[in-house]
């Protein structure tokens, strides 16, 4: 088995990345989100509206059992996976092919992107599907700027995420597909994103309690110390072919992203971390209920 897992890297590298970044950046942001839960704040109430979202637009929150309403049913049979996320998406993908058989696999990812770039763009989902959903947290991208023409960072870019992701969710349930939204690993501290990756960790978790056939699963708890904290190797298992004298391999290659090589993505070598990330995604993408 080990050895079969030493050639994944190689394995789909054609399909390694989507076709290509997401058409429209600077879409418009939707008017309808599941964003009723603000972090760090007492939940709204259902139905409330004309809350102002991080780029000063008013947006509509409207009361679960209304979007529920207009939400398909998904299928009891998964065939289909969509991986919609950024480059820690593209490392995992030739791991969660092979973890995923007899699934056709749709990648909707790029480095670098957030899921504002993902607003408009088809997730080419049915009721068959599940629709895995792993941001990080970057705000590189034109839709992340705000009113003041910089990029948003910390809360400001914790409650962006919190909006888009919804959208995310509610194209996802529209088409009458689960979601599995993936909890992310701390970065380096030499990254200063304690809070952002801590705040969409707890965003993931907020739609996964608040909305039936939704799922949270903390992928990133899979490369992280046992205390949750960031580290660069860890201990070995059965699979590791490049396991070091001390007993442990890297997890970690550069702060945030899982190959050992940095800069490589898709990676050349075996990525430890990416397929530990990505069994814990496997896990959810092929038996979602159990998440729910």
């Amino acid at each position: 088995m080990a050895a079969a897992l030493a050639l994944i890297p190689a394995v789909g590298a054609a399909r390694a990345a989507s076709d290509g970044p997401p058409g429209s950046a600077d879409a418009q942001v939707a008017t309808v989100a599941l964003a009723a839960m603000p972090l760090g704040s007492t939940q709204l109430a259902r139905g409330d509206t004309g809350r102002q979202n991080p780029a000063g637009d008013v947006v509509g929150i409207r009361a679960s059992q209304a979007l529920a309403g207009r939400w398909t049913s998904p299928a009891s049979r998964i065939n289909r996976v969509v991986l919609v996320g950024d480059s820690l998406a593209q490392e995992v993908t030739p791991f969660l092919q092979f973890l995923t058989p007899g699934k056709t696999f749709v990648p909707k990812f790029w480095g670098g992107t957030a899921p504002c770039d993902w607003r408009d763009v088809a997730l080419e989902a049915n009721r068959n599907s599940v629709v895995v959903i792993t941001f990080t947290g970057n705000s590189l991208t034109n839709c992340m700027l705000g009113s003041d023409g910089e990029h948003l960072a910390d809360e400001a870019l914790v409650e962006r995420y919190r909006f888009d992701i919804g959208t995310l969710i509610d194209a996802a349930r529209r088409a009458g597909a689960r979601v599995v939204l993936v909890g992310q690993p701390h970065r380096a501290a030499s990254f200063e994103a304690e809070l952002e990756v801590d705040g969409i960790n707890q965003v993931y978790r907020d739609f996964a309690t608040a909305y039936r056939f939704v799922s949270f699963v903390d992928a990133g708890r899979a490369v992280e110390s046992p205390s949750g904290e960031f580290t660069e190797r860890l201990p070995c298992t059965v699979f590791d072919i490049d396991c070091a004298a001390d007993g442990t391999t890297v997890v970690r290659g550069d702060g945030v992203h899982f190959c050992p090589v940095e800069g490589e993505n898709p990676c050349s070598v075996w990525s430890s971390g990416a397929f530990r990330f990505g069994l814990v995604i496997a896990s959810g993408a092929n038996n979602p209920r159990v998440f729910d």
